[in-house]
């Protein structure tokens, strides 16, 4: 069993394995490129490589929480494409957005002259972050579509139409297609009507059946509606961000690809909630450990090269050496 807020040094395929089924609200990714950053970024055949990464994408796949989220970034446009390809084959994951991130700092992008004036193409000073999870664009379809939910309430009202002797057509008729939605209790269409509709309601027949007030079945409805609430995947709109998101990306500071740790804590603040668990299977630098750290996220981060989970270990330890103790996690 893997433990929480450990910075692991293995390879994530065979570290996942000893994590449980759905345990993980929020993945972050920055996977390798396969455009040779490294001797860790480049493979002989491209097919390998997708294998590769895809192997690793079913084990998110399985840790990943239903109405958690999975982020994962690029910079190959046509890699993008057969990983893609290999996700909607291959798994139930739905795909989101895919966000562009513009690369600010980009004077460090030169040709073999030493400069940028001979380039036969646009400059590519943008990289991607696909941000995918298991349910439907608002993730509704689990709360208002499923004629599971709010079962009491359906009966309630399934009895209250019974009781009155007429059908739901002769109410519409008598009331108007408002009265409509609350006696569809088989139906995804079903919501509980307005104060002002019931009111209306009330003044129908009766033979006996003990109506309650509108006030008991609306706090009803809402308790159960937030109940429901927590099954959507999560989406704490920040208001900072479109799909296209202005970061200052540095070339090369103790990792060749590492990330801003405000643009990973921008994926955090959208897509998790505090004590929430982030898994972050490619760790690099550790940028993913800190920024939980600073957001009171619980993580699970894996890193394959030794050299780079040293350095990833320092880094949060070095962090942590400066932040009071109380605010500080075990690693």
């Amino acid at each position: 069993m893997v433990e929480l807020n450990q910075i692991i040094l293995g390879d994530c395929l065979e570290v996942t394995k000893e994590i449980p089924d759905k345990s993980a609200n929020l993945i972050i990714a920055d996977i390798p490129y396969n455009i040779g950053k490294g001797d860790w970024d480049k493979w002989k055949k491209q097919g390998d490589y997708i294998n590769y990464i895809g192997e690793r994408f079913l084990e998110c796949q399985r840790v990943l929480a239903d109405n958690g989220s999975f982020y994962w970034f690029h910079n190959d446009f046509m890699q993008m494409v057969e990983l893609q390809n290999f996700i909607n084959k291959s798994t139930g994951f739905v795909l989101k957005s895919l966000i562009t991130i513009n690369k600010l700092n980009n004077s460090y992008i030169k040709d073999l002259y030493g400069t940028q004036e001979h380039f036969r193409n646009y400059l590519n000073i943008a990289e991607y972050l696909l941000f995918y999870t298991f349910q439907d664009e608002t993730g509704l379809t689990t709360v208002m579509l499923d004629v599971n939910n709010f079962p009491t309430l359906r009966k309630y009202f399934k009895e209250f139409l019974g009781d009155t002797g007429l059908s739901q057509k002769q109410i519409i008729e008598t009331i108007g297609q408002k009265a409509d939605h609350c006696f569809r209790w088989r139906s995804t269409q079903w919501d509980l009507c307005t104060p002002e509709t019931y009111a209306e309601l009330l003044s129908l027949p009766t033979n006996g059946f003990v109506r309650r007030e509108y006030e008991s079945l609306r706090q009803e409805y809402e308790s159960l509606r937030q109940e429901y609430e927590s099954l959507r995947y999560t989406f704490n709109n920040q208001k900072t961000h479109h799909s296209v998101w202005n970061y200052e990306i540095e070339n090369g500071q103790g990792h060749p690809t590492q990330k801003p740790k405000e643009l990973i804590k921008n994926i955090i603040l959208h897509s998790s909630n505090e004590t929430d668990t982030i898994l972050d299977p490619f760790s690099g630098s550790g940028t993913t450990a800190i920024a939980c750290l600073e957001l009171n996220r619980n993580f699970i981060c894996i890193e394959k090269d030794p050299k780079y989970h040293e350095l990833s270990v320092k880094s949060v330890n070095d962090y942590k050496s400066q932040v009071p103790m109380e605010f500080q996690k075990a690693i």
